[in-house]
């Protein structure tokens, strides 16, 4: 018994270390997406998050721009901001090729050649390297 309990003190003094304690760890979140599309037969989800902590991104500009249609003067013009969890939503996008660009005080990534508006939800995962 004198044995474990040396060894135990042993094992509990190298734990012991001096100095400052470490910042703490982020910790892993979960963001629950599927409901939030329900009820429409078209969405738009995405979800926008710092490309060197995976820390959501919230309040980030995203801006959907479809290519001119045959016969249109205008392009259509989608607006969202993301919440706090860094999702945004777009129900119903007219289908067609859209030109997407999220934005955030100095940082932004642009993506252009989207297909939208089909049945069903499109996941956009959006890393965005914050400066």
């Amino acid at each position: 018994m004198r044995i474990w309990a040396a060894a135990a003190a042993f094992g509990l003094a190298l734990g012991c270390v001096a100095g400052r304690p470490e910042a703490e760890p982020l910790h892993d979140t979960i963001s629950i997406l599927s409901p939030r599309c329900a009820g429409v037969s078209s969405c738009v989800l995405g979800h926008v998050t710092a490309a060197g902590t995976a820390a959501p991104v919230a309040e980030a500009a995203v801006f959907l721009e479809r290519e001119l249609e045959a016969g249109e003067d205008e392009p259509v013009r989608i607006l969202a901001l993301t919440d706090e969890q860094g999702v945004f939503i777009i129900s119903e996008p007219p289908p067609g090729s859209y030109r997407i660009a999220v934005y955030k005080s100095e940082s932004s990534v642009e993506v252009s050649g989207m297909e939208l508006g089909g049945e069903g939800a499109t996941l956009l995962p959006v890393r965005l390297a914050i400066e």
